[in-house]
C-alpha cells in the first residue's frame, strides 16, 4: 500500500468544484450542465469521487452476485453516462465483459474511460459511442445519472433500457434520486423482472409515504482507514469516508429468455440500523410495505452484535429473530 508521501494528492480544487455541482439540489428538472472542462477534471474525479462510487458498485454487484446475476464474459456491456468508466470497470471485475461500449456527452470522459479500460482490462475491447440510438446491449450500466437528466435525457434512457437485456442502475442514496429510481423501477415492472435488491416483484412500498426512500450503505475497503492518502483527502474535502449511501436496482428483460433465480427472502433491510444499548431498530421492506423491525440484545444477541459492528453488511433480519434468548455476559456489554 502506498503511503501518503508516495501517492500524490489529485487537484482537490477541481474535485471540490465537481462535488459541489453534484450535490446541487436547486436545479429542479433542468439537466446538469457538462462539468468536464478538460481531461484533468476527469483525472481528478477518478482519483477520489469515482473511487467512492466504485465502493458502492462493489456492494451492489456483490448483492447481484448473491441473487444469481450471470456472468457477461462474451457479452456487450454499455456504460451509459460513463464518466471515468468506474461502473464498467467494477462490473467487469465481478462479471466479466466481452466488449465494452462507452457513452457520455463528454468526449473527455469517454477518452479517459477507454484509456483506463485498456490499462485495467487489457483483454477487453472498449469502444466509444457518438450516440446510443439503436444500440441494444446485453448489459446496460447506469451510474449516478438519473439526477442529471432532463425530460429529453430521461426519454433517451427509457428507450435504451427497453432495448437492453439486463440493466443495473446505481444511484446516490439521497431521498430525491432514490425515489426517482423507485418510480422508474415501477414503470418497468411490466417488461422487466427485478433481480435485486427487492424481496418482491410488486410496486415499491417506499413510495407510499412521502418521507420513505429505498437506500443502503456500502462499506469502504478497510485499508481506506489506515491510508494517509485517504485521511488527507477526507480532511481537505470534509468528506466522511464511512458515509456511502446508495440505491440500486438490477433488472432482467422478460423477453430476453434469461432465467431469473427465485429468491427465498421475504424482506430486505433499508438504510442503517439505529443501535441502542439493549436493542436495535431498522426499517425493512416487504411486499406488504415498510415495517419497523426491532432486534433485542437479549433475544437476538448474535444479530444485535453484528448490527452494531457491521450494520452495512446485514441485509436481512426477520429470518434470524427466532433464536432462543441468551443470558447477557460481561463480554456482550
Amino acid at each position: 500500500m502506498l503511503c501518503a508521501m508516495s501517492r500524490p494528492l489529485p487537484n482537490l480544487t477541481r474535485i471540490a468544484r465537481l462535488r459541489e455541482m453534484f450535490l446541487e439540489e436547486r436545479r429542479g428538472k433542468r439537466a446538469l450542465d457538462d462539468y468536464w472542462r478538460d481531461p484533468k477534471d476527469v483525472e481528478a474525479y477518478d482519483a477520489v469521487l469515482a473511487e467512492r462510487i466504485g465502493w458502492k458498485w462493489n456492494a451492489a454487484l456483490a448483492e447481484c452476485q448473491d441473487r444469481g446475476f450471470a456472468r457477461a464474459d462474451e457479452q456487450v456491456v454499455l456504460d451509459y453516462g460513463c464518466g471515468s468508466g468506474i461502473a464498467v470497470r467494477r462490473f467487469a471485475e465481478h462479471f466479466g465483459a466481452g466488449q465494452v461500449l462507452l457513452y457520455d456527452r463528454s468526449m473527455h470522459a469517454m477518452n479517459f474511460a477507454a484509456k483506463r479500460i485498456a490499462l485495467d482490462l487489457p483483454k477487453t475491447k472498449a469502444r466509444v459511442l457518438p450516440s446510443v440510438i439503436g444500440v441494444s446491449p446485453d448489459v446496460l450500466l447506469v451510474s449516478h445519472v438519473l439526477g442529471e437528466l432532463d425530460e429529453e435525457g430521461n426519454d433517451e434512457l427509457l428507450a435504451l433500457i427497453s432495448r437492453s437485456k439486463r440493466v443495473i442502475i446505481v444511484e446516490p442514496g439521497n431521498r430525491r434520486v432514490s425515489r426517482r429510481l423507485s418510480k422508474l423501477r415501477d414503470e418497468l415492472l411490466d417488461s422487466f423482472h427485478v433481480q435485486a435488491p427487492c424481496p418482491h416483484s410488486g410496486a415499491c412500498p417506499s413510495l407510499i409515504e412521502h418521507n420513505d426512500w429505498c437506500h443502503f450503505f456500502a462499506t469502504p475497503p478497510p485499508e481506506v482507514f489506515t491510508d494517509g492518502y485517504w485521511a488527507r483527502v477526507a480532511r481537505e474535502l470534509n468528506i466522511d469516508l464511512r458515509a456511502l449511501p446508495y440505491a440500486f436496482v438490477a433488472l432482467v428483460s422478460k423477453t430476453a429468455g434469461i432465467e431469473v433465480p427465485e429468491f427465498d427472502e421475504d424482506e430486505r433491510l433499508l438504510g442503517r440500523a439505529d443501535i441502542h444499548k439493549q436493542f436495535a431498530q431498522m426499517r425493512s421492506c416487504t411486499e406488504e410495505g415498510i415495517t419497523m423491525v426491532e432486534i433485542t440484545k437479549r433475544h437476538h444477541a448474535k444479530l444485535w452484535r453484528s448490527l452494531k459492528k457491521r450494520p452495512e453488511q446485514i441485509r436481512f433480519a426477520l429470518r434470524d429473530r427466532d433464536a432462543p434468548p441468551v443470558e447477557e455476559t460481561p463480554e456482550e456489554e
